[in-house]
Order: structure tokens, then sequence, then C-alpha cells
């Protein structure tokens, strides 16, 4: 007979261990704990023994029609659950929406619900995940949309849609925007927002394809020692000569962009190997890597890594990280213009103005979310908002009417104020709601006067510009000592 084991956690055997109970338990959990592994798993003799001996001795295998079944009735339970709570929700909710084609050939369209909840986090569901047989233009995209937000109960609460840059999506928002079904935020002027870290990949291709052949021979040497059984052996007497541990680096991809990233960041990391690798093995054809190739490698790797970071920054999902996006921004042109201005060679010339061309024509001027969202972090402020946008036009080398575009934004974010402010019952006053979570972290945006009192928006440029290099160097030590 088998020996009662110990429960996980627990100091006693659990020999009361109801299977009904349990079963009703898991389902009625809204956390989501699927691994993707196929229903047949449960039927397994080795899960099964392994589960009795090490977990729980009346635990029996479970048929994979029963694991669907159950997996049915949970998706369904929740849903219910969802689409009651967003019933009574008092709240906005933004979107995520997605249209894509699988390798199989089969379209599918996805939508993700995100807001905060009644505890101040922020939450994100996918509501929505179909196949889209139809073909997927603007009109077509919108209807999903709005049987999507009328299933869940989201017509009069829709802040914002994020979608890719394709002409579809853009179509659909302006479809969109014309529903009278859909009541939106200040007359839909915030309701599309473009994805930034599609807007990132589409400024790197455009010149990656020249790049990835300068850098061939790298490439070629990292190729030879993920094929060859002889090339893994010298590569890693070369990691001990060297006093390296070896690693397996990973090749890039002309879908992923962060995959040449990756590529140069491990390469260079191992530069006297690989090095010493590939011009033992071509001494009869005279191909060697140069200097040359890693300069080339090393200004290339440090413009990516700023993109790469930005990305990162973009995708955070249970964190707040629209405020970001203008001093991201900066920072990404920043770097293009200290690397153009650097003399690196003709090819890295061409993939800079390549990114900038591309840049202007989605970030000549931000939507204004982004800028409300800079104006409320207390380390900015209208003021802050100002000097960033003057310091940034300067970047970029282009003539923008900052002044007017700032008082814009203010006047859109004071109609949200009185929007919000009609069905939100104001806090008493002494309220510490937020104050340790949303206090000021960092230096505001002010250049200060000799008597000690803040300047004006009419400020020098060179003092402009001196308080926004001491804001973004406060900026990215922060998140440098965070990482």
């Amino acid at each position: 007979m088998m020996e009662p084991v110990l429960c996980p956690g627990t100091l006693e055997v659990n020999m009361d261990w109801d299977r009904k109970a349990r079963r009703e338990a898991a389902m009625a959990d809204k956390l989501n704990y699927t691994d993707e592994l196929p229903y047949s798993f449960g039927e397994s003799s080795n899960y099964e023994y392994f589960s009795r001996v090490a977990l729980q001795p009346q635990y029996r295998k479970v048929p994979r029609n029963t694991l669907k079944r159950r997996t049915q009735q949970s998706y369904y339970a929740y849903r219910g659950y969802l689409i009651e709570m967003f019933r009574t929700y008092d709240g906005h909710v933004s979107l995520t929406s997605d249209t894509w084609t699988s390798t199989y050939g089969e379209p599918f369209v996805c939508v993700t619900a995100h807001w905060i909840d009644d505890d101040w986090l922020l939450q994100k569901r996918i509501i929505c995940f179909e196949a889209m047989e139809e073909t997927h233009n603007g009109f077509n995209i919108k209807s999903r949309l709005v049987s999507c937000c009328k299933n869940f109960h989201l017509v009069d609460k829709l802040f914002s849609i994020s979608v890719d840059n394709a002409t579809a999506n853009t179509g659909a928002m302006q479809f969109l925007k014309e529903d009278p079904s859909i009541k939106m935020v200040l007359e839909g002027s915030l309701m599309h927002v473009r994805c930034c870290a599609h807007i990132l990949n589409l400024c790197i291709q455009d010149g990656l394809d020249e790049l990835r052949t300068l850098l061939e021979p790298i490439r070629n040497v990292i190729t030879w020692i993920r094929a060859a059984r002889s090339a893994k052996r010298i590569f890693k007497q070369k990691c001990e000569e060297y006093g390296l541990r070896k690693k397996v680096i990973a090749l890039d991809t002309p879908t992923r962009w962060n995959s040449t990233y990756k590529l140069l960041h491990d390469a260079i990391a191992y530069r006297d190997v690989l090095t010493d690798m590939y011009n033992e093995s071509r001494v009869t054809d005279g191909q060697f890597i140069a200097n040359d190739h890693w300069s080339l490698a090393k200004i290339v790797h440090d413009v990516l890594e700023t993109f790469d970071n930005a990305t990162h920054i973009f995708s955070y999902v249970y964190e707040p990280n629209i405020h970001m996006v203008i001093l991201k921004c900066i920072k990404i042109i920043c770097t293009i213009k200290q690397t153009s201005l650097a003399n690196p060679g003709a090819a890295v010339k061409r993939l800079l103005d390549n990114m900038k061309v591309k840049w202007c024509a989605y970030f000549t001027e931000f939507s204004p979310i982004y800028a409300i969202a800079a104006i409320l972090d207390p380390r900015v402020k209208l003021e802050g908002l100002t000097n960033l946008l003057t310091f940034y036009y300067q970047q970029l080398d282009v003539q923008f009417d900052v002044p007017y575009y700032v008082n814009n934004c203010k006047r859109i974010l004071e109609r949200l104020c009185e929007d919000y402010g009609a069905v939100i019952q104001p806090q008493p006053v002494g309220s510490s709601m937020g104050a340790s979570r949303f206090g000021i972290h960092g230096p505001v945006l002010k250049k200060s006067r000799p008597d000690g009192s803040g300047s004006s928006s009419s400020s020098s440029s060179s003092s402009s510009s001196s308080c926004i290099g001491e804001y973004l160097t406060y900026q990215f030590e922060t998140e440098e000592n965070s990482t």
C-alpha cells in the first residue's frame, strides 16, 4: 500500500482530500495557472505516479475530454465574471488590439482590456481572441471592436485604443469615431494611440539590411560555432584561455530587430575569442575580422541599445509608462544625433538618416495623451514639458510651435478634469491618497534664478538644455540603479 506523504506547505498528512471540492475551488479561482500543456498530459501514467507519491495519494489521472470540458467551464465562468465586473465598473477602460495571420494561414484578432481596479492597481485581461475570416480592412476591424465592446459593456467606458501603424488600423479608428453606438472621451480626440514599440521597429528596419551585410564576418563565425562540433570544441577552449564562460550566441532574424542587438551585445563580449577563431580558420582565403568590423559593431550596438531600452519601457504592463514616452524619445534622438556627429562612416550614416526620416513621419508631433501624462508627472509639469519639447525639437532640427502645443494639451487636460469631476467625488481636504505612491522622486524641470525664484517659460535655450540634461541624467541613473 502506498505510504501517506506530506502535502506541500503543511506539517501533517492530508487524507481528507475532496476531489470535487478542490475542482470547484480551482474553477472559482480567478488566477490563471495554465502552462499551455496538451490535454493528454493529464492522462500520463508517469504524471499520475508523481502526483500520488509526491503530492496527494488520492490523485487519479484525468481524461483529456474531461480536462477540455472543465477548461471550457472555467473559461465561460470567468468570462461571465468579467462581463458583470465591467457592467458595474464606473471608470474608463483602454484597449489594445492586433490582427495577424498565423503560420498556418489562419487569421486572428485579439483585444486586451487595461484598467485600474479599486486598489489602484493596473489590470489587463484578454477579452477577445477569435478567428477573423473576413478581410482585415478598417471596417471589419471596427466591427469586431464594437462587437467586443458591446459584449463586455464597454461602449460607454472607452478611453483609448492602442493599435499598430497598419493602414487598416488607422481606418478602423476613423470608422470607430463615426460609430454612434460608442461613447468616447472628448469626442474621440484621445481614442487612437499608435503603438510606440511598433514605431521603433519601423525606424530600425529600414537600415538593418545593409548593416547585416557589413557584419557578415561576425555572423559567419557564430553560425560556424553553432553548426560544427569541432567549432564548439574550439570555442570552449578559447573561452577557457580568455577566462570567459562558454555561451551560446543566438543568431539574428530579419523579423526581429532586437535580435541583431542581442547578437552584437553577446558577440562584443566575446570579441577576442571570435576574432581568433575566425582569423585562424580563414588563413587561406585572406578574409579576416578586423578592428573596423568591431568598431562598426560597437557603434550599431550603442544605437540599438537605446531603442531596446525604450522598447522595454514601452512594453510595461503592470506599471505606468506613458509618462516616459517623451523622455525616451528625447534619449533616442540625442543618441542618433550624437552618433551622427561622431562621423561613424557612410553605412551607419545612412542607417541614422533612414531612422530619422521614419521617426519624423510619426513623432514630429506627439499625441496629446503623452504630453498630458508628462504634465501629470510631478517632476515635469507644464513648464518642464515646455522645456523638454523645446530641447527635443532642437535635437530633431524641426521648427515647431511648442507653446501653442502645450497650451492645447493644457486645455484638453482641463476638459478631462471637468469630465471626471462630474462623476467622481473629490477627496477630503488633507487626504493623503497616493502621497506615498506618487510623490516627487526627482527634480522638477525648472531652472532657478539667482534670487531663488523659478525661471519663466521664455528662458534661454542654453538654460533649458542644461536643465533637461540634468533631468535626463537623473532619470537614466535611476533606471540603471533599479535594473
